[in-house]
């Protein structure tokens, strides 16, 4: 059945409703002990992401891939993954007291900065953490938020990951072809939620300086923010001891309109990296890196 809000009627998959139902019934604790195994069982068995973990973790430390470091790191990796899959089913059944409880935000007056400017804000934000946490936290301050998604099958997957974020308030649009709805949302006041990652291909890409090596990042949020004039707010929810969320909130960034447009997207971008980075450093077994940050360097 349809489930009421104040904007109307939400209709949801089958599984996101007894999802949300059920979701309740188990502390989180509960949640994360389940999903630990499961975690490990992914790095035991699921070889080539395991790999490409090794290999980026080995070039991140400086050491070797087989270093056991390296593999200790890897392994916590996979865990802090199932803790995050985990989130993503047991979120949906908490409450606005129950993020509140949970959580505690580092630099929440950045958002008023960047508010200032009026041009509404690009939230970046990146594969780390608690994505679910983190879109709590911007659907609390009452940003009517629009981000893009790739098309995820099976389809009732793709189906439930709409009808959680609609419940948010957050519009899905597809990853490509989406560039006017975004400056619309923008030029509203509104705020676009964006993805940075490392190790970008086949997509508009700024080779960055990032953890010591050059990489690829995406250029859309450094492009959207030129046209649109909004600013850039990077920030990342991470898991604490005790089932409680630590959020970091970092100062805007914005165009300069001094500069051409690729070197106003080169030092937008490379700003951003130099921010992600700080936070790789301080929780690199949060990152997600289940994907080559130097695939030239491979292919070399």
């Amino acid at each position: 059945m349809p489930r009421q809000t104040a904007g109307g009627y939400l209709p949801g998959p089958t599984a996101y409703l007894l999802n949300r139902a059920l979701a309740p019934l188990a502390p989180l604790s509960a949640a994360y002990a389940f999903a630990r195994p499961w975690g490990d069982f992914a790095y035991a068995t699921w070889a080539d992401k395991r790999r490409t973990v090794h290999r980026n973790y080995a070039r991140i430390l400086g050491r070797s891939e087989d270093d056991p470091l390296v593999a200790s790191l890897a392994r916590r990796c996979f865990r802090q993954f199932a803790l995050y899959i985990a989130e993503m089913i047991h979120v949906q059944g908490w409450e606005t007291e129950g993020v509140t409880d949970r959580l505690t935000v580092q630099g929440a007056e950045h958002f008023a900065e960047a508010e200032s400017a009026g041009r509404g804000i690009i939230f970046t934000s990146a594969h780390m953490g608690s994505t679910e946490v983190a879109a709590s936290l911007v659907v609390l301050r009452n940003y009517r938020v629009t981000s893009v998604m790739e098309d995820v099958y099976p389809q009732f997957v793709m189906e439930w990951i709409k009808a959680c974020r609609g419940r948010t308030g957050i519009s899905l649009l597809p990853s490509t072809g989406s560039g006017i709805r975004l400056l619309r949302a923008l030029r509203r006041g509104g705020m676009v939620a964006l993805v940075v990652d490392a190790g970008v291909q086949g997509v508009d890409g700024v080779c960055v300086q990032f953890l010591g090596k050059h990489t690829m990042f995406p250029a859309g949020p450094a492009r959207l923010a030129r046209l649109s004039g909004a600013p850039i707010v990077f920030g990342v929810a991470v898991r604490r001891p005790g089932g409680s969320f630590l959020a970091h909130i970092e100062p805007p960034v914005f165009a300069d309109r001094s500069l051409d447009a690729d070197a106003d997207a080169q030092q937008i971008t490379q700003q951003i990296a130099r921010i992600f980075e700080t936070y790789v450093r301080r929780y690199p077994d949060q990152w997600y890196v289940f994907r080559d940050l130097w695939p030239e360097e491979r292919a070399d």
